[in-house]
């Protein structure tokens, strides 16, 4: 604990301007703020702060590990109460590998946790509004929309850490629409990662749950020629789901990252038929579900560029892509007349560019 203080000490003071304390270390790992006043062959005279009061004291040199000067931060060191004995040093506001970024790949989580009190907002192509917010060290609470603020998402996570190269994470992740037709999804899922802060990767499972669509029979007009019909699809889904993510530093401020997905979706979709009741003069549209499973495999691959004047703010370029493969459709809703949402494709495959802006706070 003792040379994990001084460790943490040395680096920050190489960045921080505020005004600085000296730091003595003794034998026992207590850690000290104080001012060094002067130094013998056998002893150290400084001015620490004890029962609420600044003296002068001394201390031999053999009950000392080490000592430096200029090293302790006012504004960052927590103290023990009435002493300048340390108790903890806060992460300074741009403090970059861990708080920053690591615990975010470009849209999914990483087990490293976001620190207390540390928020941070993203753009995705101007579209998607992202916020986070550090509660503790180890949770942390996600929430998103667009502009047109549906759908809305929630997404807390909790984090533990095992060691300086392996933590857990379990999170939630529930999205709902605001208006129009109904959309409820809820992810569920932990997350392992290991590595570095700089160079990780993330292995997640979850169960995916989904409620989404409604029934609908609509009249038509013969007089009139709609030009749109639209095919709705009710997904009624409990699915369990997977995720890869790595993230690779190519050089002091570019980073490689990749997320990947994958899941089963049990969807229920559309067949309409138009029947002609010209004795009514109408046109009914009868509209038929039906049982399809859907393999998604989906994920986002690209390139985080963190501003090299100011840290706390990064551009993602990436590219999304999604691979979808189709039950093949019942031969009933082949037939003449049938006409199905995704017209019977087995495949396809949709690439969507992605940029996206952050800044931490």
């Amino acid at each position: 604990m003792k040379k994990a203080i001084f460790i943490v000490l040395i680096l920050y003071a190489f960045n921080l301007n505020a005004q600085n304390y000296d730091l003595i270390v003794k034998a026992n790992g207590d850690s000290i703020a104080c001012q060094i006043d002067s130094i013998t062959d056998s002893k150290v005279y400084f001015e620490m702060k004890y029962n609420n009061n600044w003296i002068h004291t001394v201390i031999d040199k053999y009950e000392i590990i080490e000592y430096k000067y200029d090293v302790v931060n006012k504004k960052l060191a927590v103290f023990k109460s009435g002493s300048s004995y340390i108790d903890q040093i806060r992460k300074p506001a741009n403090y970059t590998d861990k708080v920053m970024y690591a615990n975010r790949y470009l849209f999914g989580p990483s087990a490293f946790g976001i620190d207390k009190s540390m928020k941070s907002y993203t753009n995705y192509n101007i579209f998607v509004q992202d916020f986070q917010f550090g509660i503790s060290d180890r949770f942390s609470l996600g929430a998103g929309t667009s502009i047109i603020l549906n759908p809305v998402y929630i997404m807390p996570t909790y984090t533990y850490q095992i060691n300086d190269k392996s933590a857990l994470a379990v999170g939630d992740l529930f999205l709902f629409t605001t208006y129009d037709n109904f959309v409820y999804g809820n992810l569920f899922y932990g997350l392992y990662t290991r590595g570095s802060l700089d160079n990780n990767f993330t292995i997640g499972v979850g169960l995916w749950t989904s409620i989404e669509g409604k029934d609908e029979t609509e009249t038509i007009d013969p007089d009139m020629n709609p030009s749109f019909i639209e095919y709705n699809t009710r997904i009624n889904t409990v699915s369990p789901a997977f995720n890869f993510s790595t993230q690779l530093k190519l050089s002091s401020n570019l980073y490689f990252i990749s997320e990947n997905y994958g899941l089963k979706l049990n969807m229920s979709p559309v067949a309409e038929l138009k029947e002609d009741n010209s004795s009514y003069g109408e046109i009914t549209v009868r509209s038929e579900h039906f049982a399809r499973e859907e393999t998604i495999v989906a994920g986002i691959l690209g390139l985080r560029i963190i501003n090299k004047k100011n840290p706390l703010k990064s551009w993602q370029i990436s590219a999304v892509y999604i691979f979808a493969k189709h039950e093949e459709i019942p031969d009933k809703y082949k037939q003449p007349g049938w006409e199905t949402y995704d017209n019977g494709k087995d495949y396809s495959f949709i690439p969507i560019p992605l940029i996206s802006y952050s800044i931490k706070f």
